[in-house]
């Protein structure tokens, strides 16, 4: 998000590049999506079935609700795509998420070209995933954490021929909204952040959508730090601007309608964000980076400080406490592929 709100307004108001000006084929590779069949991700899938990728596997809750933006994206395609899949994957449930990775290790083919984690839910009221997380921590931090780290084996072994491989993660300009994460001095950030009691009190709770999109950024940058010098996968996070989707149904007031009305982008004009990230040319080798407008853009302040480091240290030690107590592969994945320094 732009620092003054004059500029937020503009760079809103400013035509975006069209797909086709900085587009790359995918031949051949496979692409997987969350979220893809509504919004932001229905827009963004049904511009990569252009560049011809040989699978585009989206994600949706309920594969029997995604058929009909199956045959829009199979449609956009215009016969260029190999074949469009719908996996069903649930966010708010780990072994759901489990389950995903372990089909796209049987099934995928043994190598995944490009991640795109779009799938993320927001709210204005605490609500519980059946694990007893708050939804927005679980499905727009955790479980996306969880997805990356189980899909990263096949994305270390996808081929380094351009478009390279790519992490493109859904974040947002409202991570510069929040000023500072003060439970970093709890014994576990994450637990601290779920205690109900205590995010009402401090009224955490309409914040929390913000917090989650800066954690995005935080994960992004400490896994792109992490990843062997020698590979040509790249994770980056995006801001898509502020667009009329899906993510917002339970945002109702008269106040953000209006906004929305005068200032929000169409859905596929912010998938024009998404498609850059995942292809364009001018990111090859770069990881870490935050995106927005098609272009590399400035991450908040907090995130660029001292407190940002000591904050995204944190949240990476507790992230991945947390995820080996639902997967024991985590732990193993990290050994394994990433650098503990």
């Amino acid at each position: 998000m732009s620092t003054t709100f004059t500029e937020f307004i503009w760079t809103q108001w400013a035509p975006l590049p069209s797909v086709k000006s900085f587009a790359r084929p995918l031949t051949g590779r496979t692409v997987l999506l969350t979220g893809g069949n509504v919004g932001l991700g229905l827009e963004a899938s049904k511009h990569l079935a252009t560049l011809g990728p040989a699978r585009l596997i989206v994600t949706s809750r309920s594969a029997s609700r995604a058929e009909d933006a199956l045959a829009q994206i199979t449609a956009a395609g215009k016969g260029k795509v190999g074949s469009v899949e719908c996996w069903e994957v649930d966010l708010g449930v780990f072994d759901s998420v489990k389950a995903l990775a372990e089909r796209f290790a049987s099934e995928g083919g043994g190598k995944l070209d490009l991640l795109i984690l779009n799938a993320g839910v927001a709210g204005m009221q605490w609500k519980e995933t059946p694990e007893g997380w708050e939804e927005m921590l679980q499905v727009n931090h955790l479980s996306t954490a969880l997805l990356a780290l189980r899909l990263l084996p096949f994305l270390l072994a996808a081929d380094a021929n351009p478009p390279t491989p790519r992490v493109v993660v859904l974040s947002s300009g409202v991570h510069h909204w929040v000023p500072d994460v003060k439970e970093v001095e709890a014994a576990s950030m994450l637990r601290k952040l779920n205690d109900r009691e205590y995010c009402e009190k401090e009224g955490l709770v309409q914040r929390r959508y913000p917090l989650t999109k800066l954690f995005n950024v935080f994960f992004t940058r400490e896994l792109a730090s992490r990843l062997p010098a020698s590979t040509p996968l790249t994770i980056n996070a995006l801001n898509p601007g502020f667009c009329r989707s899906s993510l917002a149904r339970n945002l109702r007031s008269w106040a953000f309608w209006l906004q929305t009305q005068l200032l929000a982008r169409t859905t596929e004009a912010g998938s024009r964000t998404i498609v850059h990230a995942a292809v364009g040319a001018d990111l090859d080798g770069k990881s870490g980076v935050y995106c927005e407008h098609c272009r590399t853009g400035p991450v908040a302040p907090l995130v660029a400080s001292e407190r940002g480091e000591e904050i995204q240290k944190k949240l990476w030690t507790d992230t991945i406490e947390e995820l080996t107590l639902v997967d024991p592969e985590v732990p193993r994945i990290i050994k394994q592929y990433l650098s503990w320094a």
